[in-house]
């Protein structure tokens, strides 16, 4: 290490081209980052989705789900199965540890299920096996509408808008949510069926039969000297055409002709989704972008090819972007910056104000850009991005980046005050500190890494967070060994301070006297000074006792979402009312401004479920709190939509596409009998609705699905020669439609579908008028061979592990912690406990909560761990490191009290911070106790040494101390959208280090004593045993 410095000094240029060739690389890699929200994180996390049409949920868990869990559940590594079983789709998702690579995992699953498919239903269509995608949920909607045909206004949204916007680059899929596409509506009559003698099956399969392009092999000619393809070509051509279509041909020569049974109508498709923005309807495109791309970039570029679309559209249609999440993005890393820049501003001015020389603070100042800007080289490297995580690491850093510049600057001064030439006092400072500086940096050093490598989730996303401080702080070191003793040696000169801060300098004289004074008073009362250090940290744990506990901060992001869902089998007209209500009512509520509101939009496309985002007045332009908002969008919900079954309004989630859920609480009940499930989760609802700690309490469980059972007779059905399939398969056509083929036009294909006219299935008596098709050729109504009755039963049936489960959801009510919600919900279990053959777990963000705790305390542990290893190694003593480490629970008092009296949780990222916090606060002792061994090692004793070691450090612990407490200002105190979530590691580390800095300048000296003392005790014992044989001997 001297050599370095040396070199440095003596070649100037060398140490320049050092520090300015990362620079410049750290520039240059800045313009290829990526600006994201968080670090992009892969999840081994594997989704299924099978389909079989019509099969109910029971009908699906048992054909389709369970033998798949069967399959997939052999795959090593799972740490979680869980299926949904609803009408006609099965899901199931595989959660794999950590560890796992999730494109092995991927490849395992797909074989599972290939193995899997000879025991599936023949008629299903094969699974599809896919990795979940945290980048899954749309970046950016676009909204187009206007006052012409909802046809017309789909060809632009389908033809037009998704055409260029699936194009751009980044762009993964763009979903069309409220349009009808076309389609070929063959519409039939019952009456006509019957009078022909023909059945739904009959117009199917002819549809099929005559509407085709068949390949007909080759043709040779000319003694094989040329070759033709073959194909027969009978498709439609005009949607007209299908009316031509030829169904029967009797014995007469009367051909029976699809427009003899049924009309054929060049329509639109079932009308199954619909999107509202601010109450107008229109259809919305939600773009998702490719898995790791940037999000702000697609988002530009979105809106970029917008303009060009309302260009293009036509007269009367609006097409305007909303739900855009690269706002609150910009919004926030726009704010940390600004934060990042207000803190080298107060560090720079704290710097000034110890240091009272205009040179010296530009020397150690000049770290500060050097170390942050060569960062970015190594955010290149592993392929880091600028997201709120790396730039709040950076805020951070900046404090701790002058910690050595100002060591190194301030111990230089002094040896030129001695009268040493800059060039030796540069050398002799330098060399004098480099054992402090270098073991400083090494106990940071020290506590970001286990933070970089945390197990769990957490650990994935914190990765960036932990090893951006560890690149900062590392060529901080490099700048303070290199180029602020290059500089130094330059320009810094032995001379007088500038009269106008000479007041300054006599105020610090008379800081240093009566510190001095202090320290021979701690010396003396030492053990009354370890007492009342204990004491501060029993305060720290009642601040601690009292500070409410989450995951994440709840953050005031001026926007949220929900879901409402109404009564199963409310259609898509009933609800487009309840939708036009609830939207006017939101818009009713103060400082709401914008309400996107969205029917059928999820994979099932489930009518009665409304999607929910709704768009707030900036956070600075409101007096009123997100949550209290939220709390009115909920009462204004339910007075504009009695019928809803079920409400939640949600904050948006940080990241989408894990299993976490949105809700606080995830609590699942599993069991084998469902009823008894529903029942127990009833009961839980109705005690967690009578307490005010909770909100959006609700069941998966989705009861009262009204169904049509079509009950089959197999005798008097075997009698008429009419198999299950036959009746199943007409039943089909005419109930639920059908869709038997595709029809081409001007390049695109639209769908054919079969259906039996409306006013023909309302009623029982029109169903068993239907007539199926014998295996004889008779034909037999279904009311001969069958019975219809009504019916309900669940909508869909969750399972974990294996066994079937039902999740109550709730969210912590507005001014309570995840913490208290947690407890309270332990209490209702307590008094409500399951029922034998329930059992029950704790999901949702409580669940990371408990297992973050666990994380964060092994990264503590291993922390404490590394930092004794590199203190006692640089100290080479096994003592002194505890005399060191005594100064981090010094901190915890502050710490707690700091969030205590900001009002905050003790978050995720607080706890992070009280990691960092150990490293930081440690410095101080570093600097006192390393003094304290050089002046030891050159003859004083023990008691002059630290007398004389603490006064002279103390500016040095009080700079760096101040400068770290000043950078985190900007972060406790910044009220920008979002901000609340590092308010909280801001506050912290602003109390942790206040109260550590008094109390290290107090118990340090004091510990140092206290191994003289120990020795003195053990050398008394061993004078009083050893006095008797002494005495004898005489």
């Amino acid at each position: 290490m001297n050599w370095l410095v040396d070199l440095s000094i003596r070649r100037a240029v060398f140490a320049v081209m050092i520090i300015m060739s990362l620079v410049g690389l750290g520039y240059m890699s800045m313009g290829r980052l990526g600006v994201d929200l968080f670090p992009d994180v892969e999840f081994p996390y594997v989704n299924v989705t099978a389909t079989l049409d019509g099969a109910s949920p029971e009908t699906i868990e048992s054909e389709v789900t369970d033998i798949l869990e069967e399959y997939i559940n052999t795959i090593e590594g799972i740490e979680t199965l869980q299926s949904f079983s609803s009408e006609g789709r099965a899901q199931i998702l595989v959660e794999f540890n950590l560890r796992s690579d999730a494109r092995e995992k991927v490849q395992d699953v797909r074989d599972k299920v290939q193995l899997a498919l000879a025991e599936l239903p023949p008629d299903m269509d094969p699974p599809i096996v896919d990795k979940v995608d945290p980048d899954a949920a749309p970046v950016i909607s676009v909204m187009i509408s206007g006052n012409i045909p909802i046809a017309e206004l789909t060809a632009f949204a389908d033809d037009v808008a998704k055409e260029r916007l699936q194009r751009l680059e980044g762009v993964g899929a763009v979903s069309i949510i409220g349009g009808r596409q076309r389609a070929i509506r063959i519409w039939l009559d019952n009456d006509r069926l019957r009078a022909f003698g023909v059945t739904g099956d009959d117009v199917r399969k002819a549809i099929v039969s005559e509407h085709a392009e068949l390949p007909g092999g080759r043709l040779e000619t000319g003694s094989r000297t040329r070759e033709f393809g073959v194909k027969t070509l009978a498709e439609v051509t005009s949607a007209g055409g299908f009316a031509e279509l030829p169904v029967a041909y009797r014995d007469n020569g009367v051909t029976i002709r699809v427009s003899d049974v049924a009309e054929v109508e060049d329509g639109l498709e079932d009308e199954r989704s619909a999107a509202l923005l601010n109450g107008q309807r229109g259809i919305s495109l939600d773009i998702r972008k490719q898995s790791g791309q940037n999000t702000v970039e697609v988002a530009h570029r979105v809106k970029q090819a917008v303009e060009e679309l309302r260009a293009l559209a036509p007269d009367g249609v609006t097409v305007i972007e909303t739900r855009d999440v690269s706002k609150f993005i910009e919004s926030s890393v726009e704010d940390v910056s600004h934060d990042v820049v207000i803190a080298i501003g107060l560090v720079v001015a704290v710097t000034f104000i110890f240091l009272m020389n205009v040179r010296a603070t530009f020397i150690v100042a000049a770290a500060i850009p050097t170390s942050l800007v060569a960062t970015f080289f190594g955010f290149y490297l592993l392929g880091f991005t600028i997201n709120v995580l790396t730039l709040l690491a950076l805020t951070v850093a900046i404090g701790l980046l002058v910690d050595d510049a100002i060591v190194v600057v301030e111990a230089i001064m002094k040896e030129l005050e001695a009268g040493k030439p800059p060039l030796q006092a540069a050398s002799d400072g330098t060399q004098k500190v480099g054992l402090a500086v270098f073991a400083g940096t090494a106990a940071t050093l020290a506590v970001f890494i286990p933070i970089a490598f945390m197990e769990g989730i957490v650990g994935r996303f914190f990765f960036q967070y932990g090893l951006a401080i560890v690149f900062s702080v590392s060529m901080s070191l490099l700048v303070a060994l290199t180029l602020t003793p290059m500089l130094a040696s330059r320009w810094l000169k032995s001379g007088r301070v500038s009269p106008i801060l000479r007041p300054v300098e006599a105020f610090w004289d008379r800081v240093d006297r009566t510190y001095a004074g202090i320290v021979k008073q701690a010396i003396r009362f030492r053990y009354v000074v370890i007492l009342i250090a204990m004491g501060s940290v029993v305060i720290g744990g009642w601040y601690a006792a009292r500070v409410p506990s989450g995951f994440t901060s709840r953050a005031d992001r001026s926007e949220f979402q929900g879901e409402i869902e109404l009564p199963l089998g409310t259609g898509i007209v009933s609800a487009l009312e309840s939708a036009k209500r609830i939207d006017l009512a939101l818009r009713e509520v103060d400082d709401i401004e914008d309400v996107f509101l969205s029917i059928g939009a999820g994979a099932q496309a489930d009518t009665h479920v409304l999607e929910l985002y709704a768009a707030l007045t900036p956070k600075q332009d409101r007096a009123t709190d997100q949550f209290v908002i939220m709390d009115r969008a909920r009462q204004a919900i339910r007075r504009a939509a009695p019928e809803a079954v079920k409400i939640s309004v949600l904050e948006v989630p940080w990241v989408s596409g894990t299993t976490t859920g949105s809700s606080d609480l995830d609590l699942l009940l599993k069991g084998s009998n469902l009823d008894t499930l529903a029942q127990y989760a009833d009961e839980l609802v109705r005690d967690m609705q009578a307490i005010a700690v909770f909100a959006d309490v609700r069941t998966s469980f989705e009861s009262g699905r009204p169904e049509a059972q079509i009950l089959f007779d197999r005798t008097r059905a075997g009698d008429q020669n009419v198999s299950a399939r036959s009746l199943a398969d007409t039943a089909r056509i005419a109930l639920g439609g059908l869709d038997v083929a595709t029809f081409e036009e001007g390049g695109e294909r639209y769908d054919v579908r079969l259906r039996l006219k409306e006013s023909q299935r309302e009623n029982v008596r029109d169903i068993d008028r239907l007539q199926v098709r014998g295996v004889d050729g008779r034909l037999v109504d279904i009311g001969a061979i069958s019975r219809v009755q009504f019916a309900s039963g669940p909508s869909q049936i969750d399972r974990t592990d294996r066994a079937r489960k039902i999740s109550v959801l709730a969210s912590s009510a507005t001014g309570i912690s995840l913490g208290e919600s947690t407890e309270a919900l332990y209490r209702v279990l307590d008094s409500n406990p399951p029922p034998p053959g329930v059992s029950y777990s704790v999901s949702g963000m409580a669940e990371r909560m408990q297992e973050t705790g666990g994380a964060i305390g092994f990264a503590l542990l291993l922390a404490l761990i590394a930092l004794y290893m590199v203190l006692a190694s640089q100290f080479n003593s096994f003592i002194q490191p505890i005399v060191i480490m005594v100064t981090a629970p010094l901190s915890f008092s502050g710490a707690f009290a700091g969030l205590y009296y900001f009002g905050l949780e003790s978050s995720l990222f607080a706890q992070i911070g009280l990691i960092g916090l150990m490293g930081i606060v440690m410095k101080n002792g570093i600097l006192l106790v390393d003094r304290a061994n050089q002046l030891v090692d050159e003859g004083q004793p023990r008691r002059d040494a630290v007398l004389q070691a603490c006064p002279e450090r103390l500016r040095p612990v009080l700079m760096t101390a101040l400068s770290a407490i000043f950078g985190m200002v900007p972060v406790a105190l910044a009220t920008s959208d979002g901000a609340e979530w590092r308010n909280a590691l801001g506050a912290l580390l602003i109390g942790g280090l206040t109260s550590s800095t008094i109390l290290t300048l107090l118990v340090v000296p004091a510990a140092l004593m206290i191994p003289g003392d120990i020795s003195n005790l053990f050398g008394l014992f061993r004078r009083y045993l050893t006095s008797p044989f002494r005495a004898k001997k005489t």
